[in-house]
């Protein structure tokens, strides 16, 4: 038999519905909507006779005889939602076309899998375990990018309406679907020499350093302009990926974490990291595909409650700005 959702009505208030409409041609609405689970294999005959005695149709014959009139037709198995009782036939199709109940799923901009695999747990969708070894298989994606080891990267952040019945797989194959579309556009203002995996490893890196609008460009600008140098790229959340890797991080970044040889270490390790660091929006593509027009080499943050970034040309200016920031912080 089908499983039904929690919030069922009985049949009893069935005989009003029918009898009250609102006025448009239209039944009066539920008191609160009734939700309907088909799990797959149910019966034509099982899902009409619940549809009738949960007062969404007035009569199992009228949905049978839908089906008899479309007998190759597909009835999707899944979780639906009706607000008020419905035709027959307007059921029928329903469920044919899937419009099956959607639960919207939001990964943020700059998470890496490690977290997107918390979210997933969280929704259970998959175990952490399971979701990151799902990533762990950079397959999806070896045709474009053959250099990738993992998901990491490609796994676009965004708002995914995705059923009861959605699994991590659905989940990950959206995701990837959104990222090469992403790429895609972002690579078409494209001013940076770099090819498309270099320029998503700086990507990860621009959306962990920043998520104020304006700044991106002129963080990958300075990248872009230490990598022309030769200098070392010192990013911090380099350093802690490559340690979260590895399951060392122990949630602040110690002075011996920049001395750490792991490959991620931008402070040890010339160029970029071998890795996205995280999964990038699309402002931090387009930002890594075409920087800013700028001469700056450092960055930090402001102190107090000025949000974004001091940006330096000359290291006689940045120290000044990092001591402004230190000072400001020992007065905390």
């Amino acid at each position: 038999m089908p499983r039904l959702g929690h919030s069922l009505r009985g049949a009893g208030c069935l005989a009003l519905l029918v009898a009250c409409g609102d006025g448009t041609g239209q039944l009066a609405a539920f008191p609160e909507p009734v939700v309907l689970e088909f799990e797959r294999g149910a019966s034509s005959r099982e899902i009409a006779e619940t549809l009738e005695a949960q007062g969404v149709i007035r009569s199992k014959w009228a949905f049978l005889w839908q089906r008899a009139l479309h007998r190759k037709t597909v009835l999707m198995a899944g979780e639906y939602v009706f607000e008020r009782p419905v035709p027959a036939a307007e059921a029928f199709e329903m469920l044919a076309s899937g419009r099956v109940r959607l639960y919207r799923f939001t990964v943020p901009e700059g998470y890496n899998r490690f977290e997107v695999a918390e979210l997933v747990a969280a929704a259970n969708l998959a175990s952490r375990q399971a979701f990151l070894q799902l990533t762990a298989d950079p397959a999806p994606v070896k045709r474009i990018l053959p250099e990738a080891e993992t998901l990491e990267g490609c796994l676009f952040p965004d708002t995914y309406s995705l059923a009861k019945s959605s699994t991590a797989e659905d989940l990950v194959a959206a995701m990837i679907a959104r990222f090469f579309n992403a790429m895609r556009a972002a690579r078409r203002d494209r001013t940076s020499p770099l090819e498309a995996w270099d320029a998503l490893i700086l990507a990860s890196m621009i959306e962990k350093e920043t998520g104020r609008e304006g700044e991106r460009g002129l963080v990958s600008a300075v990248f872009h302009n230490r990598m022309r140098r030769g200098m070392l790229l010192q990013c911090d959340p380099t350093v802690i990926y490559g340690l979260v890797a590895e399951n060392r991080y122990r949630g602040r970044i110690l002075r011996s974490d920049l001395q750490d040889d792991h490959p991620y270490n931008t402070y040890i390790h010339q160029g970029l990291p071998p890795g996205p660091i995280a999964n990038p929006g699309q402002e931090s593509l387009q930002a890594a595909f075409a920087p800013a027009e700028s001469d700056y080499l450092y960055f930090v943050a402001k102190p107090g409650s000025e949000s974004g970034h001091a940006f330096s040309k000359s290291l006689r200016d940045h120290n000044r700005a990092v001591r402004n920031l230190r000072r400001f912080q020992r007065s905390r």
